[in-house]
């Protein structure tokens, strides 16, 4: 991000920044209508993922099921047509936000096969809804709603490692300025299909000053995933109490059966 030391004024507004974070125009652009910014961001983010089927070869469709009403689970899933046999699948996962790992039982998957060829990869996943759906009543979720929605990946462009910089609206008062600064720090191992990569994402809440006020490294930095070859932040967003963040990543494989596109989530809870 640099050195923003010796900056009289606040460097998060100065032009140049804006300029190299598009994400600061987002935030700040929120000041006077922010609800109806938030609005265009949310109904952006929907069609968004609503358009990846329509991308070629194998491109899952997330959903969002949403938090618990506590906030410390989140639920979310995802479905598709394999590239090539066109078989349907849908997979659902629970997540503890606190420990950022799965709820041990609550994976649901209904597998591709022959089975699923003659229905969609939307059907298999309200299939799969409807019989786990006990286990998710507990949880009273509530799928994301505009005011909490934090950042959206505006371009195709934007690289991966790309700085990401919001504002801080619940920590930030009329007299001092927060910024949430985070950046995905991957790591890649051979190439094709052979390729293996890990990453973690470097948290960092900074004042207007530049000084670092938390530093956090999320993910599993060790663990190396066979046959990924990219990663990118797609969105993030709170629950309704701010504390429990929710980092939606997409990713790409690589396999016998060609390239396809997945999600995956990171979960803090402050």
């Amino acid at each position: 991000m640099g050195d923003f030391k010796g900056h009289k004024s606040n460097p998060f507004c100065s032009r140049n920044v804006l300029r190299k974070h598009p994400l600061v125009w987002f935030s700040f652009f929120l000041g006077g209508t922010m609800k109806k910014n938030l609005r265009k961001a949310f109904l952006y983010t929907i069609l968004a993922f609503s358009l990846a089927s329509s991308y070629a070869g194998d491109a899952a469709v997330f959903s969002d099921i949403g938090f618990s009403e506590d906030g410390r689970t989140y639920i979310f899933g995802q479905y598709g047509k394999t590239d090539k046999k066109y078989e349907a699948w849908a997979e659902i996962y629970t997540v503890d936000v606190e420990k950022n790992t799965y709820v041990p039982g609550e994976v649901f998957r209904t597998k591709p096969s022959a089975a699923t060829t003659k229905i969609s990869g939307k059907t298999a996943f309200e299939e799969l809804s409807k019989k786990t759906l006990w286990k998710r009543r507990p949880y009273k979720c509530t799928p994301c709603k505009p005011q909490n929605l934090l950042y959206v990946r505006e371009t195709e462009s934007k690289k991966s490692t790309d700085e990401i910089v919001f504002k801080d609206f619940e920590g930030s008062n009329e007299t001092k300025e927060i910024f949430y600064c985070l950046r995905l720090v991957p790591t890649y191992h051979g190439s094709g299909p052979d390729i293996e990569s890990q990453f973690y994402i470097l948290l960092e809440k900074k004042d207007s000053n530049g000084n670092i006020l938390l530093s956090r490294k999320l993910g599993t930095p060790d663990l190396r995933r066979k046959g990924i070859s990219s990663y990118r932040i797609d969105r993030i967003f709170t629950d309704k109490s701010g504390k429990s963040f929710v980092i939606i990543i997409e990713k790409t494989q690589l396999d016998e059966t060609g390239t396809s596109i997945r999600y995956m989530v990171e979960t803090v809870r402050f």
